[in-house]
C-alpha cells in the first residue's frame, strides 16, 4: 500500500511513519525538510512547501492509496487538498483534534457524536470547520474521507500546563515552583504517540474506516497534580505546585484562553470503543510513567545542550506565583 504523509516529522506523525513502515507500507513524506528526523531509511521524502502548487499537484498525481494530512489547519487548506487529492487517492485521512469538542464539557465520556463547539479556542473551531468542509465534499462524491481526533499526544515533549514541557523541566531542575491551573484535580487524557500510531496505521486502507470519525486517545486519564508529580519523580525534582484559577491565569496572559478554558481545564475522558472495534481490539499500552520517562530522555538532552526559557515568559510565571501563593 502506497501512503503519503503530509508532515511526517512531528510529535504525532513521526511515530505513525515508523509504524507504517513496520506494517509494510510504501511510505512517502512531504514536508519542508527542516527537521533532522525523516524516519526509517525506506521512507521517501519530497522536500517542498504545501503552498507550492505545481509541486503539490505533481505529488498528488502519483495516485497514493492513502493520504495522511497532518498539516491542514484551516478550511483553505482543505479546499487545496480536495482539488489536489480528491481524484488521486483512495482514502484521505484528516487529523483533526479532540479539543474541538464542546466546552465546557457536558458529558462524562466524550464520544465521536459529541458536538463540536469550542468558543474559547480558534484553533479548535478551524479544525471543526475543516471537518465540515470535508463532509460536504464527501457527500458530493469529491473525496473519500476518514477523520481522526487525537487529544494530548506526546513523544519527545513532557506534558505541561501553561508553559511548554522543556520550560517546565527547566524550572523543576532549578528548584523553581510551577503553576497548575485550578485545583489540579481536573482529569486529563494523555496518549503516547507510539500507542496512537498503532491504531492510526490500522485505519489506513481499511474500507470500513472511509466515512468514519475516530477518537484515538487513551481510555483513562490522570489529574494534573498527578501528571506533574510523575514528571517530577522521573526528573528527580519534587514539584513545588502553585494552584491558580484558570480564569486568573488568562487575565495575566490572554493567549492562554484556548489551551486552558478551551482544553486543559476541562476533565476529558474519551470513548474509544469505535477505534477499538475497527482495529481488532486496540488499546494503549504505554503507562504515564513509561511515557514520561521516554519524553524526559529527549528533554534532558535539550537541557544539556543549553536550553533556556524565554526570559519574559519565565518572569511572568514568577510574577503569577508571587501574587497567588
Amino acid at each position: 500500500m502506497r501512503v503519503l504523509y503530509v508532515g511526517g516529522t512531528g510529535e504525532i506523525s513521526f511515530a505513525c511513519v515508523e509504524e507504517a513502515v513496520r506494517a509494510g507500507h510504501d511510505v512517502t513524506v512531504f514536508n519542508r525538510g527542516q527537521r533532522q528526523a525523516v524516519g526509517p531509511l525506506s521512507v521517501k521524502q519530497v522536500v517542498g512547501d504545501v503552498n507550492d502548487g505545481a509541486l503539490y499537484q505533481e505529488v498528488a498525481a502519483r495516485n497514493f492509496d492513502v493520504v495522511c494530512q497532518f498539516l491542514a489547519f484551516e478550511p483553505d487548506d482543505i479546499e487545496r487538498d480536495i482539488k489536489a487529492f480528491g481524484q488521486h487517492c483512495g482514502q484521505y485521512v484528516f487529523i483533526s483534534t479532540a479539543s474541538a469538542y464542546q466546552k465546557p464539557s457536558r458529558v462524562s465520556l466524550v464520544g465521536e457524536e459529541t458536538p463540536l463547539d469550542n468558543p474559547f479556542w480558534e484553533y479548535s473551531r478551524k479544525k471543526a470547520a475543516c471537518e465540515a468542509r470535508l463532509r460536504a465534499a464527501e457527500d458530493a462524491g469529491d473525496i473519500k474521507v476518514t477523520i481522526v481526533r487525537p487529544s494530548h499526544t506526546y513523544r519527545t515533549n513532557l506534558p505541561s500546563t501553561v508553559v511548554r514541557g522543556d520550560h517546565l523541566a527547566w524550572r523543576l531542575v532549578n528548584g523553581k515552583p510551577v503553576i497548575v491551573h485550578g485545583d489540579g484535580e481536573s482529569v486529563w487524557t494523555l496518549t503516547h504517540s507510539e500507542d496512537f500510531a498503532r491504531a492510526f496505521v490500522r485505519l489506513c486502507g481499511l474500507p470500513d474506516a472511509i466515512g468514519g470519525v475516530f477518537n484515538i486517545t487513551d481510555s483513562s486519564g490522570h489529574t494534573w497534580n498527578r501528571i506533574l508529580r510523575t514528571v517530577g519523580s522521573v526528573i528527580g525534582a519534587e514539584p513545588k505546585i502553585v494552584n491558580v484559577l484558570s480564569k486568573t491565569l488568562v487575565k495575566y496572559e490572554p493567549s492562554w484562553e484556548g489551551t486552558l478554558l478551551g482544553d486543559k481545564s476541562n476533565s476529558m475522558i474519551f470513548d474509544v470503543s469505535r477505534i477499538s472495534r475497527a482495529t481488532g481490539g486496540w488499546r494503549c499500552s504505554i503507562s504515564l510513567e513509561e511515557g514520561v520517562e521516554r519524553a524526559w530522555r529527549f528533554t534532558e538532552a535539550r537541557l544539556k545542550n543549553g536550553y533556556r526559557p524565554d526570559p519574559q515568559l519565565d518572569a511572568l510565571v514568577d510574577l503569577i506565583i508571587a501574587e497567588n501563593s
